[in-house]
């Protein structure tokens, strides 16, 4: 028999903290499993060893986070955790897993503000920028509930949903993209060698170049003399643009207008009308009420125009009214989703009624992006194939009134 200490939460979210006897580690968490408790961490003096053993031969790691060591960190926390692993272990096992060298720290660092009295949910908020609002909610019910690796077994799952949908639009954009970019490199290439080439050529005649040659000339010229400056103002630009992003009024504008472009904005509204089911699915599922659902997807959503309108809606379903007939007044939300919200709220079947509103939105949305990419692409062909044609046409017409000189 060997001592223990351990730490735990009861179902009421109250830490305490003890010691028993008892014949091994896993014998105690079955036992206090069976009181009833959560446990967070079970310990003796000769475990710091095997600390250390788990630290030694370590890789060198990035220091960015990706969806994918997010998605890791929940899967294998769940996993962890309902195979009766403490949650310190578990981080512990995690964050040297992962392959981020950023993410390891964090979770370190989470570690101690645990073993200083804190739950797991009230570390990872000192965190925002890498666990958003919807991760703190789901670890709060989690905890408050008791069921934390089921919570975290759902969360795993929408992650490696957005994942796979991120890796299709990637795999989409592939030829898309390779094409912009072949297409502004020759029209550099044009501009700043052929052009300049040909300048000194024609100098040596005398005649009169087309309106059409000089206007690309005069193109020509200005790129040459200022590519560096060109350069730099659409660096800085952008660099601007994300520093003025992170004003409210300016980002306000942003959202309004990136929902009004042509193609895209019915993209990007699918985008936010399927995160919306999603996590509001999810939300719901794992036990957490509706009014604290939508406030974790208003702070989730990422477009302030929807964030105003799910935080109107959870305002007045919080004084006692229907979300159904809220969505439906906002004006933005699909009909079927506040029709689908109205049969979920008669049946008491809100969660199922919008995993499958959810799963229709993301079909969809699969199905708008392939037909985006369909007519993105010879969009780009035609215009590429007509830049690349004015500018060899502006070079060939003073070639064709050359070649008349002689006859």
């Amino acid at each position: 028999m060997s001592k223990f200490h351990y730490k735990v939460k009861t179902k009421t979210g109250k830490t305490l903290k003890g010691s028993q006897q008892a014949a091994s580690e896993s014998d105690l968490i079955s036992r206090l499993r069976r009181e009833g408790y959560f446990i967070i961490s079970v310990s003796k003096e000769e475990v710091k060893k095997e600390q250390k053993t788990i630290s030694s031969g370590k890789k060198k790691k990035r220091r960015s986070i990706k969806l994918s060591d997010l998605t890791f960190l929940a899967r294998n926390l769940a996993t962890t955790l309902s195979s009766g692993v403490t949650l310190l272990r578990s981080l512990e096992l995690v964050s040297y897993q992962s392959e981020s060298g950023k993410l390891e720290s964090i979770l370190n660092k989470c570690s101690g503000n645990i073993r200083e009295g804190l739950s797991l949910g009230e570390a990872i908020e000192k965190y925002p920028n890498v666990f958003s609002p919807f991760w703190q909610g789901i670890v709060r019910v989690g905890e408050s509930s008791g069921n934390l690796p089921f919570v975290l077994n759902r969360l795993a799952d929408y992650l490696e949903m957005r994942m796979e949908f991120e890796r299709k639009i990637k795999s989409a954009l592939v030829y898309p993209v390779i094409l912009v970019i072949a297409a502004v490199a020759a029209i550099f290439v044009f501009l700043k060698f052929i052009f300049p080439k040909f300048g000194e050529l024609f100098k040596s005649f005398d005649i009169e170049l087309p309106a059409l040659t000089r206007f690309v000339f005069s193109l020509s010229k200005f790129v040459q003399n200022n590519w560096f400056i060109m350069f730099a103002v659409v660096v800085g630009g952008w660099f601007i643009f994300k520093q003025l992003q992170r004003k409210p009024e300016v980002k306000n504008f942003i959202d309004k207008v990136s929902l009004k472009i042509p193609l895209l904005g019915n993209v990007l509204f699918l985008i936010y009308i399927e995160r919306f089911t999603s996590i509001v699915h999810i939300m719901l599922e794992s036990g957490l009420t509706l009014v604290y659902t939508l406030d974790i997807v208003a702070d989730s959503i990422g477009n302030s125009v929807f964030q105003k309108k799910i935080r109107t809606a959870a305002e007045k379903v919080k004084e006692g009214g229907s979300l159904s007939e809220q969505l439906s007044k906002e004006g933005i939300f699909p009909l079927l989703v506040s029709e689908m919200s109205k049969i979920g709220e008669e049946t008491g079947t809100m969660p199922d009624v919008f995993k499958k509103v959810s799963q229709h939105y993301l079909k969809e949305l699969n199905s708008k992006i392939e037909r985006f990419v369909a007519a993105f692409e010879p969009l780009m062909i035609v215009v590429m194939g007509v830049t690349i044609g004015v500018l060899v046409v502006a070079l060939f017409l003073p070639l064709f009134k050359i070649s008349t000189l002689g006859s």
